[in-house]
């Protein structure tokens, strides 16, 4: 019997593994979705997570420029996904075929200043005579329109940093008078030594809401049908909502295991 189960091991390791299949992950500054400046971010740890949970693909993250995001998912392009994305972010009548999952995070951008004394809501009525600081390849919704941050400078006075971290930072360093960030950086950043949010005026009122998803692009080394069933799977282990968890976000998780199956 121990010579049958030797000679059966045996033929087991004469048969090659199958090789996981590598899909890069664009991966672009926005926080807390990604960022080289903070310790950790929602797209280092899904993919930690969808990295152990299966072993049919290995994730792998490429670091790109905001604006390298449509190259980045095209039929030419160095990545098969994105996660984290708006569809309405520039994707629209670039040629390029995407998919995307289902939506996991319904998200706000509102614009911030430094708070000194006097300073009210109305502050943020109007950005004549103030400058803005804003991130290249970002889009922004002025006076109801979606503007890439490029076309801010033909009409406002707009600075231009790699990171949204940078610009709250030059708000509260009195070198800008306004930026936008995102309610979702804001609820990580609680509590935060890196960050002194208690020291920022919020705008009551939200510029910009959106809907997040992962999103596939042209190549065939994965589906978005593929992505959803592997999100289903950590959902149902606990596995989503202990990363929203983890960075503060739940009021704006949009997929929970109970809702999508």
């Amino acid at each position: 019997m121990s010579r049958f189960l030797l000679l059966f091991a045996a033929l087991l390791c004469s048969f090659p593994l199958a090789a996981q299949t590598t899909v890069y992950v664009a991966a672009y500054d926005y926080p807390p979705y990604f960022s080289d400046i903070l310790e950790t971010d929602l797209t280092r740890e899904l993919v930690k997570r969808l990295n152990e949970h299966q072993d049919n693909y290995e994730f792998v993250i490429q670091v790109i420029p905001p604006s390298a995001r449509y190259q980045a998912l095209s039929e030419n392009g160095c990545c098969d996904v994105i996660f984290f994305e708006s569809p309405s972010w520039g994707w629209v009548n670039r040629g390029i075929d995407i998919e995307s999952t289902f939506p996991l995070v319904q998200g706000r951008e509102r614009l911030v200043t430094v708070k000194r004394t006097g300073r009210s809501q109305k502050f943020f009525n109007s950005f004549e005579g103030k400058s803005l600081a804003g991130v290249k390849g970002y889009h922004y919704l002025i006076a109801g329109e979606l503007k890439a941050s490029s076309e801010l400078k033909k009409d406002n006075t707009v600075y231009l940093a790699d990171s949204r971290i940078t610009n709250i930072r030059m708000v509260l360093g009195g070198r800008v008078d306004l930026t936008t960030v995102n309610d979702e950086l804001l609820a990580a950043l609680e509590g935060s030594k890196q960050i002194n949010i208690e020291r920022l005026l919020l705008a009551e009122k939200a510029d910009f809401i959106y809907e997040l998803h992962l999103l596939v692009g042209t190549s065939d080394t994965i589906e978005a049908s593929t992505l959803q069933r592997l999100l289903s799977e950590l959902g149902r282990k606990g596995q989503i909502d202990s990363l929203f968890r983890r960075f503060n976000m739940e009021r704006f998780q949009l997929y929970r295991p109970s809702t999508i199956r």
